[in-house]
């Protein structure tokens, strides 16, 4: 299978081109000045010798089948190369007429036709269903028969004009090579070949035609002695299996085509063929003979009943068809398209609850596509199993379920929450995945609108975060629609420049000197209140404009933080700059930041990101987005830490140099001391892995002070300062120390 072999092929072909040639121009010279009888044998003997060297060429490309089958074709060449010999000694040395040929060249000839009629009987057929089968079999039906309509009207009209003519002797091989013919065109048209051998089969087909051909044009040349039907098809036929073999080496070479064709035109050709014959007889006699009649009739009733199989698959195809539009591949669940049909056409109390996998696509990521598929599967499952009977599960979504259930049960959403908090099977290893859930009752006009208000409960829990269910209220579709326009706002509001970064200091214990800066945005629409950060940065997040508005806080604070490395040198603060887990999921971030600190010239430890537990947790995507950005020579802090999915592996598998524990555990100082034990532990872990631990949210300088004793060196709260435009932290730095 190599180029070499194609091109060997294509010289072949040109020659047995070349051979045909010389045989149409040495004819056409017969037909003006007399030459010897045996002038065009030569011709026909060279084209055949090139066709079994093609054969040899495709049979040493191919393996299996495919170098059998080329293998018998030169063998069969060969026979029809002796045949031609035969004759040749016939008229050369014996001086016999070039017509009739002996008995030993017409079976030459015929063995040729039958054993590359075996060759092709013997290919190799892929299995069929028994529809398939049973089409397969009429299809052969009515080629056959048709077959038979026309060879033995040929065979009657011979035996019958041309009674104990020199000819009969070359009918047998004529309707032999005809059969051989019929046999290649089932054996490619009907029952299938492969698309490795089915091209280059077609090419050979044809050549069982050539012996009627030449049959008929015999009553044309038997003036001149040169010609005969035989030598005049000999080189086209070592043409055609040349060319057939050229086929076979270039598909062998380059890949089969695939097939997509699936109605055989075949029978409709033999059918078309039978029909013209009918009526050039019905034309000629005046009349149809009865042996024709009684092969339409036998042809007709294989017609009718090839048709209504047609009809009987079409109508199974269609059924499966819907089936497949109606249901999704992998988990087998009813789709989005049937669950809304099944919706639409119901007026009972329903309850619609939809729930979608947290977290899915970074797990996706982690564990790869087949497991995730496993996952889905799993998924699947479980929320069957907690559906239960009479009830409708589809898969609307990527990772998102649905179900349909008659009746009202708004408790369905907690019920599914509840169900995931068991862990999934999957292949072998069990994994806890939770799942956020939207649930929405009604009845009649309201219930095709069930699927509509259960996910904007379920958009609604999400916003409040993972492993949640929300029950649908009138409220929420206001809530969906202000959404929807503060979402338009923000990205007009970024491309006007109405946000602006405030910054919290971060100081050091006890003096209260600022070492630090968190960047905090804000949002003042034109004419209008300011809008709170806990309003619009859940939108953002939702709406994917966080990327964006991320993108300008990065710029913004790499700027401000340039500046104050510029005045202040060492002894500027560093500036943490808070990272959401959308934008964690977002490749470029690394670079994004590399790019802000190279255009504004700032040394990387002068900034810190700020992410959460819960964007990381998981691994994945976000967490080698965390080892890039630690890479360049950033800060990471570890937000609200203990509030999260906190884990003391947490710390060993994320890069983080900064812990800021969260307000919650600052609250409760100056209590017992179980209640200040959360805040001494993670004072004594940080410094025990080398961290910053700064502790938010301190509002006294009690609380200042019981830090300070229990190991904390870095503090932020309103007692210190709260969020100021960048000019008042140049004020807070050229003052001697903090105060209250």
């Amino acid at each position: 299978m190599t180029k070499p072999s194609v091109r060997t092929a294509t010289g072949l072909v040109v020659c047995a081109a070349a051979w045909v040639l010389a045989a149409i121009m040495l004819g056409a010279v017969g037909m003006l000045r007399p030459v010897p009888s045996w002038l065009l044998w030569p011709a026909a003997a060279g084209g055949i010798g090139t066709a079994i060297a093609a054969c040899r060429v495709a049979a040493a490309a191919g393996t299996g089948p495919v170098r059998v089958l080329w293998r018998r074709f030169s063998i069969s060449c060969s026979l029809l190369l002796a045949g031609i010999g035969t004759q040749v000694v016939d008229q050369v040395v014996l001086g016999a007429d070039l017509m009739p040929m002996s008995p030993v060249t017409a079976a030459l000839l015929a063995a040729a036709a039958g054993y590359a009629m075996l060759a092709v009987f013997r290919l190799p057929t892929t299995r069929r269903t028994w529809r398939a089968a049973l089409a397969n079999f009429l299809d052969v039906a009515i080629v056959g028969v048709a077959a038979a309509v026309v060879l033995t009207h040929f065979l009657w009209r011979t035996t019958h004009d041309d009674a104990g003519s020199p000819i009969s002797t070359l009918l047998v091989s004529v309707i032999v090579v005809a059969s051989s013919t019929i046999v290649m065109v089932l054996k490619v048209g009907v029952t299938g070949a492969g698309p490795v051998l089915a091209p280059a089969l077609w090419a050979v087909a044809p050549i069982g035609l050539l012996g009627p051909a030449g049959w008929l044009l015999w009553p044309t040349l038997e003036r001149w002695s040169h010609l005969s039907g035989t030598v005049i098809t000999v080189p086209i036929a070592g043409f055609l299996f040349t060319l057939a073999a050229w086929i076979q080496t270039r598909t062998l070479t380059s890949g089969p085509r695939t097939a997509t064709r699936r109605i055989s035109l075949v029978p409709y050709i033999a059918v078309a063929v039978v029909v013209v014959m009918l009526i050039a007889v019905t034309l000629r006699t005046g009349f149809l003979p009865p042996r024709l009649a009684g092969g339409s009739v036998a042809l007709t009733v294989l017609v009718m009943i090839r048709q209504l199989v047609a009809l009987l698959d079409n109508a199974v195809l269609l059924d499966r068809l819907e089936d497949q539009a109606q249901h999704d591949d992998l988990t087998g669940l009813p789709n989005r398209r049937l669950f809304t049909a099944t919706l639409s056409a119901r007026t009972a109390p329903a309850t619609v609850a939809v729930c979608d996998l947290d977290g899915f696509a970074a797990l996706n990521d982690q564990l790869g596509d087949d497991t995730g598929d496993v996952l889905l599967r799993a998924a699947a499952q479980r929320v069957s199993a907690v559906a239960g009977d009479a009830v409708v599960v589809a898969r609307l979504l990527g990772d998102e379920f649905g179900i349909l259930m008659p009746g009202i049960d708004a408790g369905l959403a907690n019920t599914l929450v509840d169900a995931f908090r068991v862990p999934l099977r999957v292949d072998d290893r069990d994994l806890l995945v939770t799942v956020t859930s939207g649930v929405a009752t009604g009845a009649g006009d309201a219930v095709p609108d069930l699927l509509r208000r259960a996910e904007v409960a379920l958009q609604a829990a999400k916003y409040t975060g993972t492993d949640r269910a929300r029950e649908h209220s009138g409220a929420l579709d206001a809530t969906a629609q202000h959404h929807a326009e503060l979402a338009a706002a923000l990205r007009g509001g970024l491309r006007r420049g109405e946000f602006r970064l405030l910054y919290q200091p971060i100081v050091e214990l006890p003096s209260g000197a600022v070492t630090g800066v968190e960047a905090l945005i804000r949002w003042q629409p034109d004419d209008q209140p300011v809008i709170s950060p806990a309003e619009f940065i859940p939108v953002a997040e939702h709406s994917g404009l966080i990327i964006d508005l991320g993108a300008w806080i990065l710029d913004t604070a790499c700027a401000d933080a340039a500046v104050w490395q510029l005045r202040y040198g060492a002894a500027g603060p560093r500036v943490n700059i808070n990272v959401s887990a959308r934008q964690l999921l977002d490749p470029d971030l690394p670079g994004m930041v590399a790019g802000a600190l190279s255009r504004h010239g700032l040394a990387p430890d002068r900034i810190t990101i700020e992410i959460t537990e819960t964007a990381v947790f998981a691994g994945g995507a976000a967490m080698e987005t965390v080892r890039e950005l630690r890479e360049l020579g950033v800060g990471l802090a570890l937000d609200d830490f203990g509030t999260g999915h906190s884990s003391l592996t947490l710390l060993r598998t994320c890069p983080v140099t900064t812990l800021k524990v969260d307000k919650s555990f600052i609250d409760d100082l100056n209590g017992t001391a179980e209640q200040e034990a959360i805040a001494s532990s993670l004072s004594t872990i940080a410094s025990t892995l080398g961290l910053r631990a700064v502790a938010e949210g301190v509002e006294t300088q009690d609380q200042a002070d019981r830090l300070y004793a229990l190991g904390y060196r870095y503090a932020q709260g309103y007692h210190f300062a709260r969020p100021i435009p960048a000019e008042g932290i140049d004020a807070l730095l050229n003052a001697p120390m903090l105060t209250a």
